[in-house]
């Protein structure tokens, strides 16, 4: 239906008697509007809708065409994007709506766009075709706005009833962050996009610098714009944002010694390698991803950055095996080429899949050994743990094993342990004679 016909719908159905009232903050104030029985077939899903942003900008990116809520396959996609959004919440509400009718009021615009209400408009229709009814009845607030007359006051709606507090608990984590960003983008201000959101400026702040670190993140990897490959990802971002902001500001006591930009972005770029490896395994990825904090934490227990010795061990490890890991990746251009049916989601899935596999064991191995290198530092104050720990590790050596015996590399190992025990007897000697 063309958005004249609309038009007209509306007008006409604004001169009738209204269904009921809806309480709405608009335009600077608290305001009383009549709510109306509205037929579905003048709606049109809003693409814009900040449940579905995640899905609708990665859509853009891999197919390059904008979604028109008008045609059929467009309102297809929406209609899967918005079931897709929160599935157990979905089912919930339509088995309510199937059995008491819809409670909660929506706002639409002039010319028939949902402001607030497009999961509860495809689950009407979902309950209409079930009970085979028809037509089929949407009951909201009709603005008197068409969606471009007033652009920023209706984002500021839009916002204030999909993200406001009371709406927020069933949204995707990273919708959050994109509304953020796009709002931001768009001109409000940090303090205006926290009373939409019900949340202080400051944790608007954290969002919009997590936003950029999750850009960060997919433009290296050449994924920009494709949001959905950061699916369950969130922790390990706000995680990495608190140490990056802390050893910016320099606000962290436990670092020992004196860092720059440059290892600040090291970092960052081999924690983003773990998030890569850790949330496409194909395994639990809460174990390894905590075990992660260890990189770059600011708690008491210290981390990897916060001591030179083990960091630029762990870092030099890292960026030597990983490297050569990423030399052999193919590009994504000889990927597609590969699998020129694979949609671009999959297809980077894939990707991700076949990287975290080739890194898994590289990844562990690195953080294994500089866990307990840190461990054995935060001990140095208790040697007969160390040397017992030591002691017992050397007694589980064969030497007669082939490896034991023809690797250059445990030779001079050899040779470094006995230097080192050499000079601790030194040390005792020295001492007992004092």
């Amino acid at each position: 239906m063309d958005k004249e016909s609309r038009v007209k719908y509306f007008e006409k159905l604004k001169s009738k008697e209204p269904y009921s009232y809806k309480d709405i903050y608009y335009k600077g104030k608290k305001r009383k509007l009549p709510v109306y029985e509205i037929d579905l077939d003048y709606l049109v899903y809003n693409q814009y809708n900040g449940r579905i942003a995640s899905l609708v900008k990665s859509h853009y990116k891999e197919t390059g065409f904008e979604i028109d809520a008008t045609n059929p396959k467009g309102i297809e996609l929406i209609e899967q994007f918005l079931w897709k959004s929160n599935e157990a919440a979905n089912k919930i509400t339509e088995k309510s709506i199937f059995d008491q009718g819809q409670n909660e009021y929506g706002i639409v615009t002039k010319d028939g766009v949902v402001i607030d209400g497009n999961r509860r408009s495809l689950i009407l229709r979902r309950v209409a075709k079930k009970k085979k009814e028809s037509p089929v009845y949407f009951l909201g607030v009709v603005l008197d706005e068409l969606l471009n007359d007033d652009p920023k006051e209706i984002m500021r709606l839009e916002t204030t009833y999909q993200m406001g507090e009371d709406a927020k608990v069933d949204y995707e984590p990273i919708e959050k962050y994109l509304k953020t960003k796009d709002l931001l983008s768009f001109g409000f201000s940090e303090e205006e996009i926290g009373k939409m959101m019900g949340e202080p400026a400051p944790k608007v702040k954290k969002y919009a610098s997590i936003m950029t670190l999750m850009d960060d993140y997919l433009n290296k990897l050449g994924y920009d714009g494709i949001y959905t490959r950061l699916d369950k990802t969130e922790g390990t971002f706000w995680d990495l944002d608190d140490y990056l902001n802390r050893y910016k500001t320099g606000k962290s006591k436990m670092i020992q010694w004196s860092y720059d930009e440059s290892d600040i972005l090291d970092l960052k770029l081999i924690y983003f390698d773990y998030i890569r490896g850790a949330y496409n395994s194909g395994k639990s990825e809460s174990g390894d991803a905590k075990d992660y904090r260890y990189i770059g934490q600011t708690s008491k227990k210290g981390s990897f950055f916060s001591n030179k010795s083990v960091w630029k061990k762990f870092r030099d490890s890292h960026f030597e095996n990983v490297d050569k890991i990423n030399e052999n990746e193919p590009t994504i251009e000889e990927d597609r080429e590969q699998n020129p049916d694979l949609p671009e989601g999959d297809l980077l899935k894939q990707r991700d899949i076949r990287w975290a596999k080739k890194a898994d064991s590289v990844l562990k191995r690195n953080m294994g050994l500089s866990k307990e290198g840190l461990d054995n530092l935060n001990k140095r104050n208790e040697p007969i743990e160390l040397l017992e720990s030591a002691k017992a590790k050397l007694e589980s050596i064969d030497p007669e094993a082939k490896a034991f015996l023809e690797d250059e590399n445990v030779h001079s190992l050899v040779s470094e342990i006995n230097n080192m025990t050499y000079e601790f007897k030194k040390y005792i000697k020295h001492h007992n004679k004092h």
